[in-house]
């Protein structure tokens, strides 16, 4: 397992995420480094307004497909409208598995689910799948014999060549029932190339993010069937009323939803005349 030790001199981008959202989670480290980001781009906020919006209707879409369990990648802190709440106002029974290696996240979203029965944390690092579906929240609450839903959102961008992104993926979809989904959001340059990279400018001396365009996203997706409306930047996917005042002119991320695989048909009655 893959794990980041607590350091609160350096930002974290769950942190810096839920500075944008308004969340009370983060540090002055997070703080300054959102601050340096909008100066450069300043429709990130909107961005990551937008891009929480595209989750819930991401969510509503799964739960209309009859998933009713979640495993989310990449979580970050699970703050107010995270994807346990809106699958519960469904059906109080669907069960999320949250998953992040920042350790502020991890903690504190045990911290938050302490004594829930449908949604726990595990601390570990998505890009090792084998042991993200071995720990023993996701054992306890998912079952893998039925349609599940894996959430990548925001977070394949951290994947650099080296992490095989198309082999994780298909780490974590091969052990999906018939029927599942995967919901995936990335940061791109393929809209506004200028603000994208204004924003490796001031990030912090580490691996960039991998900025990649949807040709070569989906191409990480092997035969899984990609749904309406394709991929789209993050405020177009399926929008709903009031969704339009968070478009911005520099979208920084597209979204899409796609059949892992698809249900087979009923086996026929082979007692029937």
């Amino acid at each position: 397992m893959i794990t980041r030790t607590l350091d609160l001199d350096r930002p974290s981008d769950a942190r810096v995420h839920d500075y944008m959202l308004g969340g009370g989670s983060n540090f002055a480290a997070d703080r300054a480094l959102a601050r340096r980001i909008l100066a450069k781009a300043p429709y990130a906020r909107l961005e990551a307004l937008a891009a929480r919006n595209c989750l819930r209707r991401m969510m509503r879409a799964c739960l209309d497909q009859g998933i009713r369990q979640f495993l989310d990648l990449g979580s970050g802190i699970p703050i107010a409208g995270s994807p346990h709440e809106i699958a519960a106002e469904a059906d109080p029974t669907a069960r999320v598995v949250y998953v992040d290696n920042e350790q502020i996240a991890a903690t504190q979203g045990k911290l938050l689910l302490t004594g829930s029965e449908t949604a726990a944390m595990v601390h570990a690092d998505v890009r090792d799948p084998e042991s993200v579906l071995a720990a023993e929240e996701t054992r306890r609450l998912l079952d893998f014999d039925q349609p599940a839903a894996v959430l990548m959102l925001g977070v394949l961008h951290q994947f650099g060549e080296h992490h095989q992104p198309a082999e994780v993926i298909r780490h974590y979809t091969d052990a999906l029932a018939p029927g599942s989904l995967l919901a995936l959001s990335h940061f791109t340059d393929e809209f506004a190339p200028a603000p994208a990279h204004d924003i490796l400018t001031v990030l912090p001396d580490c691996p960039p993010p991998a900025m990649r365009d949807r040709a070569t996203v989906l191409s990480f997706l092997g035969d899984a069937e990609l749904l309406d409306p394709g991929a789209v930047p993050v405020a177009d996917w399926r929008p709903e009323p009031g969704d339009a005042d968070l478009r911005t002119p520099e979208p920084l991320s597209f979204a899409l939803l796609a059949r892992t695989a698809p249900t087979p048909p009923p086996h026929p009655n082979s007692s029937a005349i």
